[in-house]
């Protein structure tokens, strides 16, 4: 017979997301929280580039940043961009016009949110799947839980968060659809750099016919070099094999030269970096945060920023909603909304900044209104 759990919030996922839904919700409410990994929490994770803005959200969150551990934020990378011609500029986020920036150590980082979460008494269970889903007809649930060596499971919640990621699994099992607007995916490797070679302290953007590559510096002398292109595109060209691979970034200009004299660690990996949102609203007693709310494509800068604050938010309304605001939900889909239209509006017009290729697919998409 499988063993049984209450709580009041389940949290399907420990990312950021997820972990700062758990933190605001165990900061300003008295709900108990339990959070669900699919992963062992040992996955490399790729950096990222974020603005100060985000030390405001985990002050929200009672985190200083004399909490944070050395080197989790490297301050002053700078991001270069040949986007548009061959010839190299600065740029700050297509969403933001701030110029300090810090490239964010992400697996420092999201032990950090995770932890956190723990010590404020949040249960968190790696290496866990959610099976099934039952809902009662006063919302509350009952999932059937897979532990690795714990065995099933059931769990009763009152509410469920799907903090899953950009596929928002927990959303899909429950039948709730995405409006999904583009089929973008990465293409990438990650590289260590010879001793010979000299290490950039910067972020790198170059397009090319095929779409864009991003190139950024990692602790230990590692590089994360990736190709962003849409997933039809790069299933008919085999651009996931390290032979096409390498012959695409060969053609560049720029990035080839940051990541000569390195070694890839392995054949490039593909995730998935479209655009898409949910309706969270969709199931009594459910909400989606972060990726799996929205998505956004990464050239953006909106990953980790929209994670921790949708995570905020989604827990503010969640308290709202136990004490009886039954609005509460609605108004956090609206301002998700909100933030989702304006980025593709902001989206539309950085890309048709590039005009080298508009005979090529895939920056034909991006300048058609239908895509």
């Amino acid at each position: 017979m499988a063993s049984s759990l209450q709580t009041d919030v389940l949290i399907v996922g420990g990312g950021p997301a997820g972990a700062a839904t758990a933190l605001g919700l165990l900061t300003y409410s008295g709900l108990r929280v339990l959070i669900v990994e699919s992963s062992d929490l040992s996955a490399v994770r790729v950096g990222e580039q974020v603005d100060p803005s985000l030390f405001d959200l985990l002050a929200y969150l009672q985190i200083t940043r004399e909490q944070l551990e050395e080197d989790s934020f490297i301050q002053g990378y700078n991001t270069l961009s040949a986007w548009g011609s061959s010839h190299i500029s600065s740029r700050s986020s297509i969403t933001s016009s701030r110029e300090a920036a810090y490239q964010l150590d992400r697996e420092k980082f999201d032990l950090l949110l995770l932890g956190k979460a723990a010590e404020k008494g949040a249960v968190v269970m790696p290496r866990a799947r959610c099976m099934h889903f039952q809902q009662s007809a006063d919302g509350h649930w009952t999932v059937q839980v897979k532990h690795q060596t714990r065995g099933e499971l059931s769990v009763q919640a009152r509410y469920v968060v799907d903090a899953t990621g950009r596929q928002s699994s927990i959303a899909r099992q429950l039948g709730i659809g995405a409006a999904v607007k583009d089929q973008l995916v990465a293409v990438g490797a990650f590289l260590q750099v010879g001793e010979g070679g000299s290490v950039r302290q910067e972020v790198m953007l170059e397009t090319v016919e095929e779409g864009w590559w991003y190139c950024a510096t990692l602790p230990n002398r590692q590089v994360v070099t990736t190709l962003f292109s849409d997933a039809d595109m790069v299933k008919e060209r085999q651009l996931q094999k390290p032979a096409n691979w390498n012959a695409l970034l060969a053609r560049t200009v720029h990035v080839k030269q940051r990541v000569a004299n390195s070694t890839a660690f392995g054949s490039p990996w593909v995730r998935g970096a479209f655009s898409k949102r949910i309706d969270t609203t969709a199931r009594p007693h459910f909400m989606a945060v972060g990726d799996a709310a929205a998505s956004f494509d990464p050239v953006s800068s909106l990953g980790i920023g929209f994670a921790v604050s949708s995570g905020c938010h989604a827990a503010r309304a969640l308290c709202q909603l136990d004490e009886g605001d039954g609005a509460a939900i609605n108004t956090y889909q609206q301002s998700i909304d909100t933030i989702f239209d304006q980025y593709l509006s902001t989206k539309a017009t950085y890309y048709s900044q590039e005009k080298r290729w508009l005979t090529a697919p895939f920056w034909q998409r991006r300048t058609a209104t239908t895509y």
